[in-house]
């Protein structure tokens, strides 16, 4: 008794340290093949062999027992801190002792001299190692895996290995292919990146999941946000959700445009404030802001671009303040361009209201596949979200207080009706003058207050705000120059970035 306390009290993956050296290596395992790292780190840390001088067989099959023997490694090396195995008869003897007596799931197998299938090896492996050496970090539903499920007699066994990051699949559907015979390659890439975790994959399956494992999956990771003014009073509310453990969250800017601070409130009635934003894009409706503290329940987000019309989705936000409100519909259109706000959304019909701006739009797996933003005033069930992919263009590099993000457009003293773009941004000019092509007015793109694309786009919004019309643009350099025109007032105004001596310009010209 006092020996096993002893010996598990020890267990860790730290166990499997180096016990020879590679040398040479396998003459049959280039330095530049998939599998190299694998082999080698296996070798070195007593897994794996050669199977003759020199040799490593990688496209060799793996039988039932070499198997057993590589489970025993793992749970010997893991419990006791040693791979170290005396001879027997057959050879494979000790091994298979070890695992009967170590509970490893081999007593079922009578011809161990028989080529492995895959589901036999995730079967033996997997069984190999306690839930604190195998755990997860990947999210895998069940059913996911196209060829495999959790009641088969393997069906644990892979989801298991998959979930932990062991195991991933042999193509983008992640299908498994249990009845397959395993190379030594693929088990020398499996027992390492058990023996490290730091090399385990991280990805995720989706399955479908009906309406309520849905709402219990994604409801804690959604907010009710107030947007606060610089006495504290609430001017908007709406909704966001979290899309990291460390607070990033998504919602709309609309929802948090002019504010002074937000308060969010979460599922469980917590408050949680926000230290600032990270990037926005007024045109798009997008958003990121920081919640102050860690480890928040996060949504998954899904490929905006793969959404077909006709799929179910599901709303959740807090419409009317009603927080965690869940409605479902599915896509009247996965693909909506919406010339009155020159921007692209999702039309769906699930039901939203004032204040579910800058919910979550998910799909049956759980994964957010837009952000909801408006609804239209007269129809009936014509309801419109962000596309998710538009969120991954935005910055995660700093975070600005609200306060440096609200924007009074400023107009040039000599252009009354043309946005200052320095006074506007807090952007020092740079340089002034004139040409031939109008005056012209210059500022450092490096001390621009975000990225320089978005506060482009914000600065082409205010134009268009102020009876500007686009009227072309031209490539200079590799960059994009934009031409905006007032037939009004006959006056034309261009602006894009330019390299001069080196530095990146943004060039504002009027004529």
């Amino acid at each position: 008794m006092t020996a096993a306390v002893s010996a598990l009290g020890a267990m860790s993956l730290s166990n499997y340290g180096a016990v020879r050296a590679y040398h040479g290596g396998f003459s049959d395992v280039s330095a530049d093949s998939w599998y190299y790292d694998s082999v080698r780190h296996a070798y070195e840390i007593g897994l794996i062999d050669g199977r003759s001088s020199g040799l490593f067989d990688p496209a060799g099959f793996l039988t039932i027992a070499e198997t057993i023997k590589l489970a025993a490694l793992l749970h010997k090396g893991y419990y006791d801190g040693t791979v170290h195995f005396l001879a027997g008869s057959p050879w494979y003897a000790p091994y298979l002792e070890y695992a009967l007596t170590h509970d490893i799931p081999v007593g079922t197998y009578r011809n161990l001299s028989a080529v492995a299938t895959r589901s036999d090896f995730a079967f033996i492996i997997s069984g190999a190692l306690p839930d604190e050496a195998i755990t997860p970090i990947n999210r895998i539903a069940d059913g996911a895996i196209p060829d495999v499920w959790g009641n088969f007699s393997y069906g644990q066994a892979v989801y298991r290995l998959y979930r932990a990051g062991v195991l991933t699949g042999s193509d983008s559907s992640g299908t498994f292919f249990p009845g397959k015979t395993l190379r030594r390659a693929e088990a020398a890439a499996v027992v390492s990146r058990i023996a490290d975790a730091n090399s385990r994959v991280s990805f995720s399956l989706a399955g479908s999941l009906t309406a309520e494992q849905v709402y219990k999956l994604a409801s804690p990771a959604v907010f009710f946000i107030e947007t606060l003014d610089e006495d504290d009073e609430v001017i908007r509310t709406g909704s966001g959700f979290f899309i990291s453990a460390s607070g990033i969250a998504a919602t709309n800017y609309h929802v948090v445009e002019n504010a002074s601070s937000l308060r969010l409130t979460l599922e469980n009635g917590e408050i949680v404030n926000v230290t600032g934003m990270y990037d926005y894009n007024r045109r798009q409706d997008t958003a990121l802001i920081q919640a102050d503290g860690a480890d928040f329940p996060y949504l998954e987000l899904a490929d905006s671009s793969k959404l077909q019309t006709g799929e179910t989705v599901f709303a959740l936000g807090s419409p009317l303040g009603l927080q965690a409100s869940f409605s479902r519909g599915i896509v009247s259109q996965s693909w909506r361009r919406i010339d009155e706000l020159n921007s692209d959304f999702i039309q769906l019909d699930a039901a939203i209201s004032s204040g579910s701006s800058g919910g979550a739009l998910l799909d049956t797996s759980g994964r957010v596949v837009g952000v909801t933003a408006a609804t239209a005033v007269g129809g009936q069930n014509i309801n419109l979200a962000v596309p998710i992919n538009f969120y991954t263009e935005l910055v995660r590099e700093r975070i600005f207080p609200f306060e440096s993000l609200q924007i009074t457009v400023v107009f040039y003293e000599e252009f009354d009706h043309v946005p200052d773009f320095g006074a506007t941004f807090d952007v020092e000019l740079f340089s002034t003058g004139i040409t031939t092509a109008g005056t012209y007015f210059s500022y450092l793109v490096s001390d621009f207050p975000r990225n320089a694309e978005h506060v482009i786009e914000d600065y082409t919004y205010f134009i268009e705000q102020n009876s500007f019309e686009p009227s072309g643009t031209m490539d200079r350099d590799g960059y994009t120059v934009w031409f905006y025109s007032n037939s009004a007032l006959s006056i034309v105004v261009s602006f894009g970035i330019e390299i001069i001596d080196g530095l990146e310009l943004l060039t504002v010209t009027v004529r």
